[in-house]
């Protein structure tokens, strides 16, 4: 049990350790590892509910400092594409403690609450974007794992073991390593133990895999090439690692942030934090010449890569009422190539323009807390503890190639976009409104997100370019059309389609698309052009 760990002694400054089976099989031979590649049955987890068009409330909007009239769109499309119930064995329910996404496909990792070692990862294949699936997934009876790095073909996973389980371990503390391809397991879980009570996180070098302990742990490099330890360095209270622009970053519950030689492990210089670190899950990454790192109630700081200077810091945006104060808290942070995202505890997850000048967009409006978020350029994902977790799909706007989106100007209006009788108008870039009404010509091009309706009506006409996302599932929402709207690209409706008489839908090009997860009331209306209809709903 975990509580018994204190007790133990560990003698060796580090102890390394593999468990190579011999069956051809992998994972087999070992009860307390239990696999399964039932992908119907494990994506049954998956609901769609409540799921589309994500919206970011601004504390100004929030504390009703100006008018709902008076609210801008929103500049960054967010779509909530599945929820994902956490997984449960034998009447557990385990928390998702991290992510990895590489291509196709996300690696998830989970443990318990408590002192019982339980814990399992998830292969998701994100290929089609619509309908993801979990391929494969691996439950530890007897180890919680908590951090995982996908590198070149094998997941290295940060893990705490019970060392009287069947793993042949030498310590609590473990970096658990297997061989995937095409979202399976291909190779048996090989386990490396190191001193420390628990492995908390995990990241690679371009030679080399990084293991961290927490507790009288140790930074640990073992060797890509044949997983051999080539230098450790010895910390109280190791919580987290990160790697980037030729950095080596380790965040310590007693000394802060420490910049570490990639190769040596001498330290360079240190980042003093607060002293809510201690035990506690913080994570810190690299976005240009830049670290960010996580920092409790205190939000996330932002520091010069070279030399540690704090540059700014992003405070905890909170608009939502009754939330327990020592509950605020910024667990993990994460950024893609123009945002950052913190998971803030019960204060949920906020998003941070980043450029010349640092922006707080607001909180995503998401259901319940957050403990961990991990995004690249495609995809966000949110841990919710016990809730499971959320994968949203970013939905900036491309550079659209057509006659029709030359030199278009940006939205800046209100979140409600009215396209007034006499008042023709054309936009482009990525937008997010909580309504839609078009009385006359409207041409947009690039990234366009509806929360509630969209209404094209009698008088207007809607050229529509590049991607359309449109209500929330199972909500009274969707896309009504009144008279003529034509689009290249992909339409996406989780709310309902309501074609009436005389209006027209067309599709133009030959890789267009449409998907309504709701209903298709067709009264009379037309349907014209190529497309390919995802759910078979105009058929």
């Amino acid at each position: 049990m975990k509580n018994n760990l204190l007790s133990m002694v560990l003698l060796a400054i580090v102890v390394f350790s593999s468990c190579n089976r011999e069956d051809d099989v992998p994972g087999t031979g070992n009860d307390a590892i239990l696999l399964s590649s039932d992908a119907e049955s494990l994506s049954k987890r998956f609901s769609k509910n409540n799921t589309g068009v994500v919206g970011i409330t601004s504390e100004a909007a929030a504390n009703a400092r100006i008018n709902a009239e008076e609210i801008p769109a929103g500049s960054l499309p967010l779509e909530l594409i599945a929820k994902v119930e956490a997984p449960t064995h034998d009447g557990d329910v385990l928390q998702a403690t991290h992510v990895d996404i590489d291509g196709d496909y996300a690696y998830v990792t989970y443990n318990t609450i408590g002192a019982k070692y339980l814990g399992a990862i998830d292969i998701f294949d994100i290929s089609d974007v619509h309908n993801p699936v979990i391929k494969s997934q691996a439950i530890f009876t007897d180890a919680d794992l908590n951090a995982v790095d996908f590198v070149e073909g094998r997941l290295y996973i940060a893990a705490a073991v019970d060392v009287d389980a069947d793993y042949g371990v030498d310590g609590p503390a473990n970096l658990i390593t297997v061989s995937t391809s095409n979202g399976a397991f291909t190779s048996d879980f090989q386990f490396s133990s190191v001193e420390g009570y628990v492995s908390t996180d995990v990241a690679h070098t371009d030679a080399n895999i990084v293991n961290v302990s927490g507790t009288e742990g140790m930074v640990t490099l073992f060797d890509k090439s044949n997983s051999l330890v080539v230098a450790q360095a010895a910390f109280a209270d190791l919580r987290s690692v990160t790697y980037g622009g030729g950095k080596l970053f380790v965040l310590d519950g007693e000394e802060g942030v420490n910049s570490l030689d990639p190769v040596t492990l001498a330290k360079e210089f240190s980042i003093a934090l607060g002293a809510d670190y201690s035990g506690a899950k913080r994570t810190m990454d690299v976005h240009g010449e830049t670290l960010v790192v996580s920092e409790g109630a205190n939000g996330a700081g932002i520091y010069t890569l070279s030399n540690g200077s704090e540059q700014s810091r992003i405070e905890i945006p909170v608009v939502s009422t009754g939330l327990v104060t020592e509950e605020i808290v910024t667990n993990a942070v994460t950024t893609n190539e123009r945002h950052l995202f913190m998971a803030n505890g019960s204060a949920g997850v906020s998003a941070v323009a980043l450029g010349e000048d640092v922006k707080t967009l607001g909180v995503l409006d998401l259901y319940g807390s957050s403990n961990y978020v991990r995004a690249n350029d495609e995809y966000l994902f949110v841990a919710s503890g016990l809730q499971g977790l959320q994968i949203l799909k970013i939905n900036l706007a491309d550079d659209i190639i057509d006659d029709v989106c030359t030199d278009l100007p940006a939205y800046t209006g209100s979140t409600w976009m009215n396209i007034n009788s006499g008042e023709p108008q054309a936009y482009s870039g990525s937008v997010v409104a909580d309504g839609l009404n078009v009385n006359d010509d409207f041409t947009y091009c690039g990234s366009l997100s509806v929360k509630g309706w969209a209404n094209i009506n009698s008088g207007g006409t809607f050229n529509m370019r590049g991607s359309m996302v449109v209500g929330q599932y199972g909500q009274d929402t969707g896309l009504q059309i009144n008279s003529t709207m034509k689009i290249a690209g992909s339409l996406v409706i989780y709310g309902n389609l309501t074609l009436n008489s005389g209006a027209s839908l067309e599709f133009l090009g030959d890789d267009s698309s449409i998907t309504v997860y709701g209903n298709v009331w067709n009264n009379g209306a037309t349907v014209t052009g190529e497309f390919n209809d995802t759910e078979g709903k105009l058929n």
